[in-house]
């Protein structure tokens, strides 16, 4: 039988402690701000694909990571405790807007003011 500081979590005994870390995870609030720490990191992501690629394909890899984050690498960390990905839509298409402002950078002025070290696809 399980001890008093320890719940029945599936087939498995865990400590009360963690149990309620990932009940605790479930029940925050998706990001819904238009603006967050993540849209920098987006625009220069986009910066730097632009510079190095041709404009459709980094914005297709960067358009392309919006559903990965949501849809699969969001539930698989929160399995582990992990909060990452937990976005509303609102802020999911801010993202790709800053996506496109990033490539735009990267392709039309940081390219015209040094070249690539290199080139991809």
């Amino acid at each position: 039988m399980a001890k008093a500081s320890h719940l029945r979590y599936g087939n498995k005994v865990m400590p009360k402690q963690k149990r309620l870390h990932r009940v605790a995870i479930t029940k925050e609030r998706r990001n819904i701000a238009l603006f967050d720490r993540w849209s920098i990191v987006h625009i220069v992501t986009g910066i730097i694909l632009g510079w190095i690629m041709r404009p459709f394909i980094a914005l297709s890899i960067m358009v392309l990571w919006e559903p990965l984050e949501i849809l699969v690498l969001s539930p698989l960390l929160a399995r582990r405790g992990i909060k990452f990905g937990y976005e509303s839509l609102r802020n999911s298409l801010s993202d790709i807007f800053f996506d496109v402002v990033g490539v735009a950078l990267g392709t039309w002025v940081l390219a015209h003011l040094a070249l690539p070290p290199f080139y991809l696809f």
